[in-house]
């Protein structure tokens, strides 16, 4: 590229400046639009959990920017850098995320908002074995979950970024929520239509995020302890050894916007040491 792309200092400050990911959205080539499921794209229409592909009416490329408003939610499930059928494309274990976003809050004539009606815009992941439906035990990682004003409960709006600590229920084969996901909430931030960036730390035993520049999330874990203490509450500082799959799992990125909420991405990049 001709531009250099300047690492964030948490980056540089945690020895994380290799680019491993970029997309600056300046076209479709990098989209497997035909659903070869081959090697060397960077986004794939193929979905997990038997779910449709996405269609090209779901995102377009305008100006260097990605217009996301898919019509099929599906958990979020959005257009993914990496193939589940394939098992081709980018996953990445522990690094530096940093994505340019906004959501406008408007809907074709640009004049009247209207309420999400697919859980929201996200920028979220699930590792790669449970894309597969083979994790026992999982780490979600929501980085960015927008709820918009939630029936009128939030009127500036807000978003969440989430960790989801699950397993597998071998008896009976489901998924279960442990009591112990933590959400922390972002409001009024989202409702001017202006451009934001965020940025998200992942090395051992820490996640965290910064809105604008600004720390927004921190969550420390323990490391080596396979099951957490008793009577841990969501949202403590520190959680013993809850989150630990995160430490060996690899992520894809998964990006999705809602119907009546689009999302417009203007980069989004990854760093690794």
């Amino acid at each position: 590229m001709s531009k250099e792309i300047q690492a964030p200092a948490i980056a540089v400050e945690r020895g994380m400046t290799r680019l491993v990911f970029e997309d600056d959205f300046e076209s479709l080539d990098t989209f497997d639009l035909q659903g070869t499921g081959e090697k060397g794209y960077k986004w794939y229409l193929t979905r997990a959990f038997r779910a449709k592909p996405l269609t090209k009416d779901d995102f377009r490329i305008e100006n260097s920017v990605l217009y996301l408003e898919q019509h099929d939610s599906l958990y979020n499930y959005g257009l993914c850098t990496y193939n589940p059928r394939t098992r081709q494309g980018f996953t990445f274990n522990k690094g530096v995320l940093e994505f340019r976003f906004r959501i406008p809050h408007y809907y074709e004539d640009k004049t009247e908002y209207t309420e999400p009606d697919c859980g929201g815009p996200a920028i979220w992941s699930f590792p790669i074995d449970k894309l597969h439906d083979t994790a026992l035990e999982w780490v979600e990682m929501d980085w960015m979950e927008y709820w918009g004003t939630y029936d009128g409960r939030f009127p500036e709006g807000y978003y969440t970024t989430t960790l989801h600590h699950s397993r597998r229920d071998t008896m009976h084969q489901g998924q279960t929520f442990l009591a112990n996901n933590d959400e922390r909430r972002g409001v009024g931030c989202l409702t001017d239509a202006e451009w934001h960036t965020m940025t998200f730390l992942w090395d051992e035993g820490v996640m965290q995020s910064w809105f604008d520049g600004m720390p927004s999330v921190v969550q420390r874990y323990e490391n080596n302890i396979t099951e957490p203490k008793a009577n841990v509450r969501a949202g403590d500082p520190e959680l013993p050894g809850i989150y630990t799959p995160m430490n060996t799992q690899h992520l894809p990125l998964i990006i999705n916007g809602a119907k009546n909420n689009p999302l417009e991405i203007d980069w989004i990049r990854v760093w690794q040491k």
